[in-house]
């Protein structure tokens, strides 16, 4: 999905938000108003989702400094990050002969600011008339990073290092001192791929011994960072290794990209993809920004489609949690007509992160489909709900509970569905089939999840 796109179903989805009031005013007067009044509660005082709202708009590009001695693989690193050829495109300024600052760009848009270093001690030969080390630490500080990356090479076993480490600890006990924050760290293991059997490249054929040896030169890294007493907030091992081509399939040797025109370096799509681990490096990123606008950036430049899908769980949490309280309400039959209508707001708001305004009676209706799969089951459980209530009279308390799992897990199996085909874009009859066996496991998942709610 391209990036623009999923900017737009943000919007959308946002927009939609911002007319829940609207909404449910417009709803049949069949629920009440505290019903009503309840929802918007739920919905619009939910900090995270008001968060998430909010970041849409207000987001800035994450800063990241990366440090690493030439051929770990930083520029590679960046590209891989982003799924794209970057690195080498944007605006560079060279504020030294240790120091460039990148600002990685898609078209018009700043997707992250890269301040790439060297390690200090290839900065110290390169620069022994002045003290390389209190220059860059100073540019790192001013720069004001959201994150340090120390990139090492898994193929290397060089005690430069050592020195590296010594100038992140100063960076670190600098940039505290002057923001009253401690600058996170996160350490990447690149060029996994080179690991024997080196021929090996796709992840997915790593073999068992590759796997191991990755792990345990994982370990040799750590211990050494540990051990030398810089603080990290992760250590991940990646591979950034992708080959290139242009759209009409010719295959592109990576050291000659920086020579073709701009335009062409846009177009370029990826031949081979070799990234392992990418994702949780990204993970991991993302955990470690403190600053909120920045943890969005992250998100808005790089994980899109990520942050729909967890904007889609989220509402299918808040409505699988209000539909489970209404379920334990002292109004049998009534509150059934309350249920489809909650359903149908949750999959109006999922829908509308996909660009489509859908109606309440469309919700509706695609909730009726789904109904078609499990017939008169599904009906037969609607029953049970409202019957269970009744068991009240004779047993406290039991009826209620079979209700609340019932509703939770209705509302929750339906919310599956909906974020299936409306953000993940599965075909509809797929859908109905999994919507069934999504079902059955939402009644179990529900009773350890509303003790968690």
């Amino acid at each position: 999905m391209k990036k623009e796109i999923a900017e737009e179903r943000m919007q959308n989805m946002k927009n939609a938000y911002l007319k829940l009031d609207s909404v449910l005013n417009r709803l049949p007067d069949a629920i009440p108003e505290k019903m009503k009044s309840v929802l918007c509660d739920k919905i619009l005082g939910d900090k995270q989702l008001k968060e998430l709202m909010e970041g849409i708009d207000e987001h800035r590009p994450p800063r990241f400094f990366l440090i690493g001695r030439t051929g770990v693989g930083k520029s590679s690193l960046i590209n891989a990050l982003c799924g794209s050829y970057l690195a080498k495109v944007s605006d560079i300024e060279s504020c030294t002969s240790n120091v460039d600052i990148y600002h990685c760009m898609d078209g018009d848009r700043v997707l992250l600011d890269i301040l790439d270093t060297r390690g200090i001690a290839e900065c110290n030969k390169i620069n022994d008339s002045y003290d390389a080390e209190k220059q860059l630490i100073d540019q790192v500080v001013d720069f004001c990073p959201d994150v340090a990356i120390f990139v090492l090479n898994a193929t290397t076993r060089d005690d430069s290092i050592l020195q590296d480490i010594e100038l992140l600890k100063k960076v670190l006990k600098k940039y505290q001192a002057i923001n009253k924050i401690e600058l996170p760290v996160v350490a990447v293991v690149n060029k996994v791929d080179e690991i024997p059997p080196a021929r090996i490249k796709n992840p997915k054929e790593y073999t068992e011994n590759k796997i191991n040896s990755i792990s345990e030169n994982v370990k040799r890294y750590k211990t050494t960072i540990v051990s030398n007493g810089l603080k990290i907030h992760s250590i991940v091992p990646v591979s950034s290794l992708m080959d290139w081509q242009t759209p009409d399939g010719i295959e592109v040797n990576a050291d000659n990209i920086n020579n073709f025109p701009k335009s062409d370096i846009e177009n370029l799509q990826i031949q081979f993809d070799g990234r392992f681990q990418i994702e949780v490096l990204l993970n991991d990123l993302e955990d470690a920004i403190q600053d909120f606008s920045g943890k969005m950036g992250l998100r808005m430049a790089l994980r899109l489609e990520e942050l729909m899908k967890k904007l889609a769980g989220h509402l299918v949490g808040i409505f699988s949690s209000i539909s489970s309280g209404v379920a334990v309400t002292p109004i049998p039959i009534a509150d059934i007509y309350i249920l489809i209508s909650l359903q149908a707001i949750m999959v109006m708001l999922i829908a509308a992160l996909s660009g489509r305004e859908l109606s309440f009676d469309a919700a509706k209706e695609f909730i009726a489909s789904l109904g078609g799969v499990v017939g008169a089951g599904m009906l037969f459980k609607l029953i049970a709900q409202q019957t269970s209530k009744l068991a009240n009279g004779l047993f406290p308390g039991a009826g209620s509970a079979i209700s609340a799992t019932i509703a939770f897990g209705g509302t929750y199996s339906i919310g599956k569905a909906a974020t299936s085909y409306y953000i993940e874009e599965v075909d509809l009859k797929f859908v109905k089939k999994k919507f069934e066996e999504n079902h059955k496991h939402a009644e179990k998942k529900s009773k350890k999840a509303l003790e968690s709610v």
